[in-house]
């Protein structure tokens, strides 16, 4: 786990420097590309010139990345001095020197930084290259305190030191966080472990709400079929069977308590008496009364524990009925689905036999007629030349006569479906009138 996490810090690290570096590139282009050391040796108008030539917005953004730059380095000597402060001061001797520089070269930027702002409040309704001039004051400005800011550094073994710190207090934090997370999630089992039992007692209560209504397919009709009254017939039957039993338990509570009470009473009087008896007692019986206290208090313990056994057993036991009750109704879905396969089956295997004797029908019949062609060819006896051509002549007559017949039938056919069309155009003709008429 601290090898992944540590992998992923480092390449985190690696793509922040990547983008520092690039940054700081483009930066440093941009500032080369100002040519801010020959830019106040040239005269107003020159300096206008070259102003109105540059665009503000990328002087926004330098600024803008210049600023981000300064207050990440700022912060992070800020962090590092204060965390050697803390831990091992000797790494900061010769660091006071630079601070004060430092500090002075920052009063010396913000006295410049001051001056370009009065002469931006005097020339107050100027063009766009007095303001890009302004701009371009305060980003030497900045640069001239970033390049103070960066003299002000630490060395590298400093910061190897203050990596391999922190990674140690970043270990015992992570370890201290898992075990209270084990232990949150130990907490939360418990919580989702009583829940999932009461989750099955609901349950249960429900599918036996459910089948004091549903107990067959009859009462699944009359609920279908039922009017509003006998429904409530019905629930208030069922209301009064619960009221009767709460009755019950209520009446086995209230003997309980009342023989509760009589012990309570007992027990007292038995006080009563033993504090009349008072100077009667000694410290022998006072460790009777001792040893009885331990002995009801290891059995109240003893019962306390069997019934947390038995409500762990009874909740394992509702879980495997549960489970079980799953499997027989998914057991049943199962076998009413090979029930109905075998009577599709039975259904298929009926046609089949049906089909089989109808075949066997056609191929007696088949028998028969072939039985009888090799009869007819037994006994038959080839026309002659002659008749051959007369029967094959009149083969092509009728089938002259068949066509000329089909031709004729089909223009009668044409002559009917005209004929309909016509007597449907003028009944409808016939009928439109009327229906305006009306």
């Amino acid at each position: 786990m601290l090898s992944a996490r540590s992998l992923a810090v480092m390449s985190h690290r690696e793509r922040k420097l990547q983008q520092s570096a690039e940054t700081s590139i483009a930066l440093e282009a941009f500032i080369n590309s100002l040519r801010l050391d020959t830019f106040f040796q040239l005269s107003g108008e020159e300096q206008e010139e070259r102003l109105a030539s540059i665009d503000a917005v990328e002087l926004f953004a330098a600024l803008r990345d210049v600023n981000r730059e300064l207050a990440i380095a700022r912060l992070e000597n800020h962090f590092l001095i204060d965390f050697l402060e803390k831990n091992d001061p000797k790494l900061l001797i010769g660091l006071q020197q630079r601070k004060s520089r430092q500090m002075s070269q920052i009063f010396t930027g913000r006295a410049q930084k001051d001056t370009t702002g009065l002469s931006i409040a005097s020339s107050g309704g100027r063009t766009r290259g007095s303001l890009t001039k302004s701009v371009t004051m305060s980003t030497y400005t900045i640069y001239n305190q970033k390049k103070t800011a960066m003299d002000y550094k630490l060395n590298f073994r400093a910061k190897a030191d203050m990596a391999e710190k922190t990674a140690n207090e970043v270990e015992k934090r992570v370890h201290e966080i898992e075990r209270a997370a084990a232990k949150e999630i130990k907490i939360l089992r418990g919580h989702m472990e009583e829940i999932h039992y009461m989750y099955e007692e609901t349950r249960e209560t429900t599918k036996i709400f459910q089948l004091h209504f549903m107990r067959d397919d009859k009462d699944l009709a009359f609920l279908n079929t039922a009017t509003e009254k006998q429904l409530e017939r019905k629930i208030r039957k069922f209301v009064n069977n619960w009221l009767k039993n709460a009755r019950a338990l209520l009446s086995t509570m209230r003997l309980r308590i009342t023989a509760l009470h009589e012990h309570c009473q007992q027990l007292r009087n038995e006080l009563l008496t033993k504090a009349d008896l008072s100077g009667i007692l000694t410290s022998v019986d006072f460790e009777k009364l001792m040893i009885k206290r331990t002995e009801l208090v290891n059995a109240l313990e003893e019962k306390n524990t069997h019934m947390a056994g038995l409500k762990g057993v009874t909740g394992k036991a509702s879980l495997s009925m549960s489970e079980e009750k799953q499997v027989m109704m998914n057991i049943e879905e199962e076998s009413k689905q090979l029930n109905n396969k075998t009577l599709d089956v039975i259904k298929t295997i009926s046609k089949l036999e049906k089909e089989a004797n109808q075949v066997e029908l056609e191929n007696d019949k088949d028998l028969e007629i072939l039985n009888n062609l090799k009869v007819q060819l037994e006994r038959y006896e080839a026309p002659s030349v002659h008749d051959y051509i007369g029967k094959k002549d009149e083969v092509l007559v009728l089938e002259k006569e068949e066509k000329m017949l089909k031709r004729k039938i089909y223009i009668l056919e044409m002559k009917l479906d005209n004929t309909q069309r016509k007597c449907k155009r003028r009944i409808s003709s016939r009928i439109l009138p009327g229906e305006y008429i009306k």
